[in-house]
């Protein structure tokens, strides 16, 4: 069995390629060129002990071709049964040029199947319950990041190679280490819990309503993207890695909030009147100010929740699920407090 992955030294690569390793067949990982990347791949393959198995391929999601020697296509013809493309992002500057690149690759290859690692963001401001089942119903997509996801599932999905998609929410920390590798979405929340921290805790945070959030460890993600990987059955499906327990962003929020000892967030207004608040002369610029992007709370919440059927189809029989946000909240504020506060 053989493998090709784009993205393998991401937080969620980081992660399936040791999942990858416990089976057999050889692992091609996609490198741009150049010392940073190739240093990063080094301490990555370190990392993953995984010996020869693990073989750097050197190209780059914006070429043509991804930039691979002809001849390594060539003599790799046939023998790629799964091609994993983690590194979708990259299409948010590139326009999904690099996902159409992939999929020209993986043609070319004639590899068993492509698994296309998506996002539940490609469901933009729809409303109500946005199904496995669901993907172009006419949602409006408000940001650069949904447009290119969804752009990039398109182009997977109007591909001739048999495709299954995956599309996980808010991947957060190990559930087990609380372990992350970057700062994004509800952690640039987390300065703000802290500061909190000082004052009173019987005394709320009054905040506008926030919608739904949805958040998963990034080893549940890593396990279950190889489990569901390697089942047989059809192609062209769709599955949501997200926890099939619907939460609030405050209710989330207010677990980290206990571990800063900082006081709880309390919904009381409409989000319109968060707009109002933000047009008084310089309440605009507090959020930056402390940290949090304003485009971060867009990022942590949704206006829709999101079923799971399939993926709890081809999950049962095993122990690959997603542990309640409680459970390991305690450990993701920890390693954020020791590593990157």
């Amino acid at each position: 069995m053989g493998y090709l992955v784009t993205g393998a030294t991401g937080f969620i690569g980081r992660f399936l390629i040791p999942e990858l390793l416990k089976r057999e067949g050889d692992i091609h990982v996609l490198v741009r060129p150049g010392a940073e990347s190739a240093g990063r791949f080094s301490g990555r393959a370190r990392e993953w002990n995984g010996g020869d198995r693990v073989r750097p391929v050197r190209g780059d999601l914006g070429a043509p071709g991804l930039g691979i020697d002809p001849a390594w296509l060539a003599e790799h013809r046939g023998t790629i049964d799964h091609v994993f493309h983690l590194a979708a992002g990259y299409d948010l500057a590139a326009r999904g040029d690099g996902t159409r690149h992939l999929v020209d690759v993986a043609e070319s290859l004639k590899a068993g199947l492509l698994h296309h690692v998506s996002t539940v963001e490609v469901a933009g401001a729809a409303e109500g319950l946005f199904t496995e089942d669901m993907f172009d119903e006419g949602q409006a997509l408000s940001t650069p990041a949904q447009r290119a996801r969804f752009e990039a599932e398109r182009i997977v999905r109007e591909s001739a190679l048999p495709w299954r998609v995956y599309r996980p929410s808010i991947v957060i920390g190990h559930s087990r280490t609380g372990e992350i590798d970057r700062i994004d979405g509800p952690y640039y929340c987390f300065r703000l819990l802290r500061m909190g921290a000082q004052l009173p805790r019987i005394l709320p945070v009054l905040v506008p309503e926030l919608g739904e959030t949805n958040m998963v460890p990034v080893d549940f993600v890593a396990r279950a993207l190889d489990h569901i990987a390697h089942q047989p059955g059809s192609s062209a499906t769709t599955y949501h890695l997200v926890d099939p327990r619907r939460q609030s962003l405050a209710e989330a929020l207010n677990l980290f909030a206990d571990e800063a000892g900082a006081p709880h967030l309390v919904e009381v207004m409409p989000k319109r009147a968060l707009d109002m608040v933000l047009r008084v002369p310089g309440a605009s610029r507090l959020l930056p100010r402390v940290g949090v992007p304003r485009d971060v709370l867009q990022h942590s919440e949704f206006t829709c929740w999101f079923d799971c059927r399939h993926t709890t189809a081809a999950l049962t029989g095993t122990d690959i699920k997603v542990p309640p946000l409680a459970g390991y909240a305690p450990l993701i504020w920890k390693h954020w407090i020791e590593n990157w506060a």
